[in-house]
């Protein structure tokens, strides 16, 4: 392990924190000149020469590659070593987990994708997780020395069937110590939608972002937000609470027990009980071409129907969207975010990007001095795993 990195984890003084500070910055905005870290850190250009110095020296950056002249010599541009160690993320799911080796510049140099269905308790599933964890490592020559923590994604974790009446907090600590207790370094746990963001922000946004704001649509419906880099601490248990904010008072019941909460409109159960209503009632859909029986649509199926161009599951699909993009434009209005990216399984699929962020727009024209830029989230299916690594590095150079 790196012995700067080290110091990093174990020093608190008031040097130690401004290098990690400055590191931090050269990680987000690099390759970067020393005129800019200069402005960003208020430092004087004689100390913050120095601590560029004593972090080169230290192997955390290196400062090789040259920008554009003004007129006189080419400056410097620096950048981290991103090799100097490494971070374990992970995404657990009921259907699939994912296992990533990362760099600290969140690269993937290994990774391991495996099927956790019919695993009905937290601890099984660690049990099968972290064996594979000591694997990926080996494979690529790494051992628990060159490994600064483990972050997990435990949205999931928290809908097995483990009967216990601790408190989540509780319950997350005895997780991180049975974890630590065969992987003996630093682990963290959270929501993946708060590393989805994180990973989002950090590699995509990071100099272009103070007020970031991050959705996901899919089975369940959460929202995650990023003020000045820093990842809102939020129970796993809480972050699907925008899914159950009111679009329709007159709306159906919800299984919160409310009525016209988001949920019953665009998520992706919403949408299979609509197509499903909609066939038994008589409207056409390639999906009876595709079943025996009605009873045989699941939300894969109405997918691919979507891919195809189904009439009846692009109208659905994009109701969905149009309500979506509702209560996302009262978040807006509400949190006023620089920048928005949608993420989730629906995202991507048929018009209903295109439909929620039209809908945005126009709920938004009254408006104009408000610039909220709206994204799609990047096509990657690895990137809750990136942010649970992520998170680690957080914690590293807090």
């Amino acid at each position: 392990m790196n012995e700067m990195l080290i110091e990093f984890q174990t020093t608190k003084n008031s040097k130690m924190k401004k290098l990690k500070f400055l590191y931090t910055l050269i990680r987000n905005y690099g390759p970067v000149k020393v005129e800019t870290l200069i402005e960003k850190t208020h430092m004087k250009p004689a100390t913050c020469a120095r601590m560029l110095d004593q972090l080169i020296k230290g192997k955390l950056i290196s400062g090789s590659e040259f920008g554009e002249s003004t007129g006189g010599r080419k400056p410097i541009l620096y950048r981290i070593n991103p090799n100097e160690a490494y971070v374990i993320g992970i995404e657990v799911t009921n259907l699939y987990s994912t296992i990533l080796v990362l760099n600290l510049n969140l690269d993937i140099r290994g990774q391991i994708k495996m099927k956790t269905t019919n695993i009905h308790s937290i601890y099984e599933t660690l049990d099968v997780l972290i064996p594979k964890i000591e694997d990926l490592l080996s494979s690529h020559h790494l051992g628990v020395k060159d490994i600064l923590g483990i972050g997990i994604s435990i949205d999931d974790l928290f809908n097995q069937t483990d009967q216990t009446n601790e408190s989540v907090s509780v319950q997350i600590k005895k997780i991180q110590n049975y974890i630590h207790s065969k992987i003996p370094i630093y682990v963290t746990l959270g929501s993946g939608v708060n590393f989805a963001a994180l990973s989002e922000h950090r590699l995509h946004f990071s100099a272009l972002s103070d007020r970031f704001l991050f959705t996901m649509c899919d089975i369940e419906i959460r929202i995650s937000t990023i003020t000045g880099g820093d990842v809102p601490y939020t129970e796993p248990h809480k972050t699907n609470t925008f899914g159950h904010v009111t679009v329709d008072i007159n709306g159906s019941r919800c299984q919160c027990g409310s009525y016209g909460c988001l949920y019953t409109f665009s998520s992706l159960a919403a949408i299979k009980n609509k197509v499903i209503q909609f066939v038994k009632r008589g409207k056409p859909s390639i999906l009876l071409e595709m079943v025996d029986s009605i009873e045989e649509i699941d939300y894969h199926l109405i997918l691919k129907a979507i891919e195809k161009g189904d009439v009846l599951c692009t109208e659905v699909l994009e109701e969905a969207a149009y309500y979506y993009g509702i209560a996302l434009s009262n978040i807006i209005l509400t949190y006023q975010p620089d920048t928005v990216v949608c993420g989730g399984t629906l995202v991507p699929k048929g018009s209903f990007f295109e439909v929620t962020k039209q809908t945005v727009e126009q709920k938004l024209k009254m408006y104009p001095q408000l610039k909220t830029a709206i994204f799609p989230a990047n096509d990657s299916y690895e990137i809750v795993s990136q942010g649970a690594g992520g998170m680690v590095l957080n914690h590293l150079l807090a």
